[in-house]
């Protein structure tokens, strides 16, 4: 069956999520490249940035007559559309894109996600480094990093690489060989791909793909009944993955039975504060007790 991927980097002109200034999209289909786009875009925050014009150059006197967002949105939506998107760092690239989207009062589109930064973790476990230009080298592919268009074609030449490497013909197989779950995203709804820095966890798993709670992201806050430790190894039994911070990954966060209403409700705990902002933003999050966590550990996928 034939497979379409896009593939895409984007430039962000200053710390304002949605200040995209630039992207760039690379089409493959059955790994073939069959299209590609470019476009500045002019953000409605132009705010300099130092920090990032010393990444990609771009000053915001050179965005005024470029396109908005909005208008660059009628031009590359379709790419974004029932397909697989992947870029090397999925989780900002879409927090950023679902922040403009946000912004212009665009309907998230609906597509599966995938990242070569945590498929290179997968399939490449020994490498000290894993950002672009050094796994572009290893390929023997010489690029202009922090270009959108240059990066997007580095990333696909990469995933391209990393299917012949593995020996399957499409990433919908190349995720199912190593267990790994699509991002997945909707209208009003938003699932991360685990983040690279679980890859660890997953390799150590022992597979159980039955299980209520397979490959979710797992944070614990508040006083717990049972010792940490134990619940964070009950969690790695059936194969979540525990992490010390809320973030985009983030699926459920457990709070402990002991004042477990004052942490839930109350206005203090960082981790509810951040996990509520998450869930108004349309992420898959739950906050739960640690007795609903304690019951959903038990829990099979073919109980729903």
């Amino acid at each position: 069956m034939s497979e379409k991927i896009t593939v895409f980097d984007i430039e962000v002109l200053n710390q304002d999520p949605a200040s995209l200034c630039a992207i760039g999209i690379v089409e493959l289909q059955d790994k073939k490249i069959i299209s590609t786009y470019y476009s500045l875009i002019k953000p409605k925050n132009l705010s300099y940035d130092s920090y990032r014009y010393k990444i990609h150059h771009i000053k915001p006197q050179s965005l005024y007559k470029e396109k908005t967002f909005e208008e660059v949105w009628k031009d590359i939506h379709h790419y974004f559309e029932n397909t697989i998107v992947v870029s090397h760092d999925i989780q900002g690239d879409m927090m950023n894109l679902r922040a403009a989207l946000k912004q212009n009062h665009l309907v998230y589109p609906r597509l599966l996600m995938s990242c070569t930064n945590v498929l290179a973790h997968l399939i490449y476990p020994d490498l000290q480094k894993y950002n672009l230009k050094d796994l572009s080298q290893m390929i023997g592919f010489e690029f202009q990093a922090h270009h959108a268009l240059e990066d997007a074609k580095a990333c696909a030449y990469l995933l391209v690489e990393m299917l012949e490497h593995v020996g399957v013909e499409s990433l919908y197989d190349l995720h199912q060989q190593f267990h790994l779950e699509f991002g997945e995203m909707k209208e009003n709804y938003y699932r991360n791909i685990i983040s690279a820095e679980s890859v660890h966890q997953l390799l150590e798993m022992n597979q159980k793909e039955d299980a209520l709670l397979y490959h979710q992201s797992v944070c614990f806050t508040g006083k717990l009944t049972m010792p940490r430790e134990l619940l964070e190894e009950k969690t790695k039994e059936v194969c979540a993955l525990s992490t010390n911070q809320v973030s985009t990954h983030t699926n459920y966060l457990v709070i402990g039975g002991k004042g477990y209403r004052k942490v839930r409700f109350g206005k203090e705990n960082k981790k509810v504060q951040k996990a509520l902002q998450l869930m108004k933003q349309g992420q898959d999050l739950r906050i739960i007790h640690e007795k609903e966590y304690l019951e959903l550990l038990e829990g099979r996928k073919e109980c729903l």
